[in-house]
């Protein structure tokens, strides 16, 4: 294979293929955003900048996971709050931070 070669037509080969990537710096917000939804839920959202979703989360997505947990109280139902809890934590840790001036740090 020459050595300027882009790719291999007859395998998966493309430049970089073993090279190691290194892991994104996480901003820290991000750690704080989950542990504010795991208090209350939206809130991690909320202080992203997610201002309408955080609200959503809180005032509709609080009571629905609550009814159908009283709903299906015989079939496990009440798993489905630390559930929601978990997902909306996780959500606000991953979502992107949209306040302004609250860049990750830059690797050196």
């Amino acid at each position: 294979m020459p050595s300027n070669a882009t790719e291999c037509t007859k395998c998966d080969w493309v430049p970089g293929y073993r090279e190691t990537q290194k892991p994104q710096p996480r901003n820290p917000h991000d750690l704080l955003a989950a542990v504010l939804s795991l208090v209350l839920p939206g809130a991690g959202h909320y202080f992203k900048g997610y201002r309408l979703i955080g609200w959503l989360l809180l005032l509709l997505g609080v009571p629905v996971v609550v009814v159908f947990a009283f709903a299906f109280t015989m079939f496990f139902g009440w798993f489905l709050v630390p559930t929601y809890w978990a997902a909306v934590a996780a959500d606000a840790y991953i979502r992107k931070d949209l306040r302004p001036g609250f860049l990750p740090a830059q690797p050196a």
